[in-house]
Order: C-alpha cells, then structure tokens, then sequence
C-alpha cells in the first residue's frame, strides 16, 4: 500500500469545504489502514477528502444512510469510494446508486463484479488488491463523470 507520514484529517458529518473547488471524495471502508491510505493519497493529488470506517461490527454504530436514507457526507461529496469489506456493503451500495447520488467507486473482488454490476450499474467497480495507479485513474473517471454532468 502507500504510505504518507502526515497525520490523516478527519472530517466529521457536514464539514465539507466549499470554498476550495476541489473535488470532494468521501472515502468508507472499515480497515483503518486501507481508509487512511486511501485518504492521504487522494489529498495528495489535490482532491478534498473525508472518512467513514462505516458501522460497527457488532451493529452499535449504524450508518445513517441506512438508517434515515440520508447522509451528509455522501451528499456533500462529488465522488464516493466505497468497499465490499463494509458490514452492510451490498446494502450501502445499493442506496449509492440511487439516482441523484454521486459517482461511486467500489473496490470487490474481481469475480464479484456481476453481482456488483448487477446491483449499482453505474457504479466505477475496481478489483482488490487495489494499486495505486488503477485507483487514482478510477477516481478521476469517475470525478469526471460528475463534472459531464448538466446542473441542476
């Protein structure tokens, strides 16, 4: 994986900035390491970024997208990249590809990805082991994706 020495910033909920006209990238996956990696590299190719190590294993910690439908993270964001790893990651993905929802980035397994498909269709899907490369690249499709689109 990649590594940064700087100490990951942390958004909480309705925190996004503005004012920067960077793209904004919400980022969830429940492996610390992969959900600060990811973050630091992202942030150090210009893009605005907040986390989510999704809910708890043991359920304490709900997501408030599946709990109310809403999520001020995720609508705040331009682009979300999301995990097979997460508890709910079938459900969390489903509602992501709701209409009006930002462009999602999935990691999964390569011989998942027809059940992925078949549950968000327009999703950007990415095989694990994810690299560096693959993942930016993925990224920036599909942040260019919601530039493309007209606005509302």
């Amino acid at each position: 994986m990649f590594w940064s020495r700087r100490k990951p910033r942390l958004i909480a909920t309705g925190e996004w900035d503005t004012s920067g006209g960077k793209t904004r990238v919400l980022v969830e996956n429940p492996d610390h390491v992969e959900l600060w990696a990811y973050a630091e590299l992202l942030r150090g190719h210009g893009y605005d970024v907040a986390t989510c190590a999704g809910e708890d294993y043991d359920g304490s910690t709900r997501c408030p997208l599946l709990e109310s439908g809403r999520c001020s993270l995720v609508e705040g964001a331009d682009v979300v990249v999301s995990s097979c790893s997460l508890v709910e990651g079938d459900a969390i993905l489903a509602m992501l590809a709701a209409k009006g929802s930002p462009p999602v980035v999935f990691e999964a397994p390569q011989p998942e990805f027809e059940r992925y498909r078949q549950l968000a269709p327009q999703s950007k899907l990415i095989a694990m082991q994810v690299t560096q490369k693959a993942f930016l690249a993925t990224v920036a499709e599909a942040s260019a994706a919601t530039a493309a689109e007209p606005a509302s």
